[in-house]
């Protein structure tokens, strides 16, 4: 695998981890479900959705060989992405109080 390959999984990699990030926020907030086992079952199918996903777009890149430091990536992404959701909801919110002002 060469270097432009190599750089653009990684950035997929990084990006894919903001875009899960992303969806988990969205499925908590549509998901309320009140029976624990219809709960669980959607969260796995999430979680299923999720990975194979994955795996089909490093596979239709670089013939799905994967690195570690691809899932490392996703990892930073995801938590750069937390830092950011967690930034933006508390600047909603503030704006939300301003107008009721």
């Amino acid at each position: 695998m060469d270097v432009k390959i190599q750089l653009l999984c990684m950035l997929i990699s990084f990006l894919y981890g903001m875009f899960v990030n992303i969806s988990i926020y969205i499925n908590k907030f549509l998901n309320k479900v009140n029976n624990k086992i219809l709960h669980i079952i959607i969260d796995l199918i999430f979680t299923y959705i999720m990975v194979v996903l994955y795996i089909i777009i490093i596979y239709k890149i670089n013939f799905g060989i994967f690195h570690v430091y691809f899932l490392i990536l996703m990892l930073v992404g995801y938590l750069c992405m937390s830092k950011n959701v967690n930034f933006l909801k508390n600047k909603v919110k503030y704006f939300k109080l301003k107008k009721r002002k």
